[in-house]
């Protein structure tokens, strides 16, 4: 008899889209002269800048031709992109070899957990991207989870515990709160990995976005950092990538002489087949100087965005943070109000689609997202209509 994976049973967190479809189905039925302002999906607003869609037709074209043709490419990604990305996001402080191509930080930062025993205690922040602790339930690894709270009380950033952890997540820039770690938090975490020889899982999928001079831009910064610390980065926000798919993990050669390094070269060439070509030359275009001139402009319209809106609602006498270095804006609910209850409110009031806080974990109850993926005038008008609060 067949015998199904259990561990599945045990995913208890609500999934919230689904719930936010309806409402907003309902929504609209109620007032269906009104137009909805959606700031609760963490997608892009603007479309595919100039240099980077040619580089894509480029490379398709070449394919066309007998001495351009392509198959299948490498699966840890081509060389080209790999010493783009070294030269440029890196300054050289991270060897092309340490850096692995991949679809997306969402498959990179839930798979690596293949690469450690079952028996390892992993700390989590909550709130934060659900992705992390979903995965190791599936993976059978509940028991051995520690929550680290990201609450109002610790500036909604993790605290290294008193306990011993094996592999720690952190996610700075973070999803959901906006808030990024500086350097002396960041250190504070390379410190604890090196005394409790844990290694330390960096999602830095909104680097693109840092503004604050005490945010460094990779933990690679942090001396020490290469010896305890994986870090995943990703085209999708920063070059506008989310249906191109294209992201990698910087797995230093450091880390456990070296093992860690040729067991992700392993686990990848066994298990992936590598991203697109042309998509590849996409994001090498995206690094030069033309794309970063473009992508730069449009991370710089998004992060406007969140300050119109952050500045709006302190106006208005709310509480937030975020919206700053990432483009993300945790907002704290009314005195006595849950997150589905102010949801709800907006919703009906505003015609405002957010993300409730319960979603990304129990210490996000209170507080609902906002995303500043959006335009100009629909931020203003989402302003304009949460007067409706006031």
């Amino acid at each position: 008899m067949v015998r199904l994976n259990t561990h599945f049973k045990k995913l208890k967190r609500e999934y919230v889209f689904p719930i936010i479809e309806r409402k907003l189905a309902e929504a609209r039925e109620k007032h269906p002269h009104l137009s909805v302002v959606n700031l609760g999906v963490g997608d892009i607003a603007l479309p595919l800048v100039p240099s980077v869609a040619k580089a894509i037709c480029d490379a398709t074209q070449e394919m066309t031709t007998k001495s351009g043709m392509r198959g299948y490419g490498p699966s840890e990604g081509y060389s080209f992109l790999k010493e783009a990305i070294s030269t440029v996001s890196y300054a050289g402080m991270i060897d092309p070899d340490e850096i692995f191509i991949s679809e997306g930080t969402n498959g990179d930062s839930t798979n690596i957990q293949e690469l450690f025993s079952s028996k390892n205690k992993i700390g989590i922040p909550d709130p934060t991207y659900p992705a992390y602790l979903d995965s190791a339930i599936i993976g059978g690894r509940l028991s051995k989870v520690t929550l680290l709270p990201c609450t109002e009380e610790n500036g909604f950033c993790p605290v290294p515990p008193h306990e011993h952890l094996d592999v720690i997540y952190l996610c700075s820039p973070n999803n959901p709160t906006g808030v990024a770690m500086t350097r002396a938090q960041l250190k504070a975490w390379v410190d604890y990995a090196k005394r409790e020889k844990a290694i330390l899982l960096l999602d830095n999928a909104y680097e693109a976005f840092v503004t604050s001079p005490e945010v460094p831009r990779s933990i690679y910064e942090i001396e020490g950092a290469k010896d305890v610390a994986i870090e995943f980065r990703s085209f999708s926000k920063s070059s506008g990538f989310t249906a191109l798919r294209c992201a990698y993990t910087v797995v230093p050669k450091a880390l456990e002489n070296g093992l860690m390094n040729k067991l992700w070269l392993k686990r990848q060439s066994i298990k992936y087949n590598g991203v697109s070509y042309p998509i590849q030359r996409a994001a090498q275009a995206s690094l030069s100087p033309q794309g970063l001139k473009e992508t730069k402009a449009q991370v710089q319209h998004y992060l406007e965005q969140g300050k119109i809106l952050s500045t709006g609602l302190n106006q208005l006498g709310f509480s937030c943070v975020g919206g700053k270095d990432a483009p993300y804006i945790w907002w704290k609910a009314p005195s006595g109000k849950t997150s589905w209850e102010f949801f709800d409110e907006i919703l009906e009031k505003c015609q405002l689609i957010s993300i409730p806080g319960r979603g990304f974990g129990q210490h996000g109850e209170g507080y609902i997202r906002l995303s500043t993926f959006t335009t100009s005038d629909l931020a203003k008008l989402a302003l304009d209509r949460l007067c409706a609060l006031k």
